[in-house]
């Protein structure tokens, strides 16, 4: 998911990690598409994750340098794998406007860009908590 901050021109992909039996969203960070931000991913995920858990991804080259190579399942498009993650992308782009790319509410600056999505994210795992 890439909405923008600032400008049209500068994208910031929301990359997150959902844990797919429950959909909660155990880590997320914001960022360009390399190989740092995926490291950031890495890096917010709690401990837990990092020794019992596969990684369904599709199969963009970054976490292929960052994810343990015993966890990672790397899925091509269509397979279904990666179907929880992008229900929640569009769950997420209904809950906010700053998530929607062709929208007119956009942040003017990153740390705003963080806050509102951080309350959305909040919002969501609140909401599947009370379920």
């Amino acid at each position: 998911m890439w909405p923008f901050v600032g400008r049209k021109k500068r994208k910031v992909w929301l990359w997150l990690a959902v844990e797919r039996a429950s959909r909660r969203i155990v880590a997320w960070t914001p960022g360009c598409r390399g190989e740092t931000t995926a490291r950031r991913l890495w890096q917010a995920l709690p401990t837990r994750c990092h020794r019992h858990c596969w990684y369904f991804t599709d199969e963009w080259k970054a976490y292929a340098q960052v994810l343990p190579r015993w966890q990672h399942r790397p899925c091509p498009k269509g397979e279904g794998q990666t179907s929880s993650v992008e229900a929640i992308n569009c769950s997420l782009r209904q809950r906010g406007g700053v998530l929607v790319r062709k929208s007119c509410s956009f942040s003017k600056c990153l740390k705003m860009h963080t806050a509102r999505i951080k309350i959305i994210i909040d919002n969501h795992n609140r909401n599947i908590i009370l379920q």
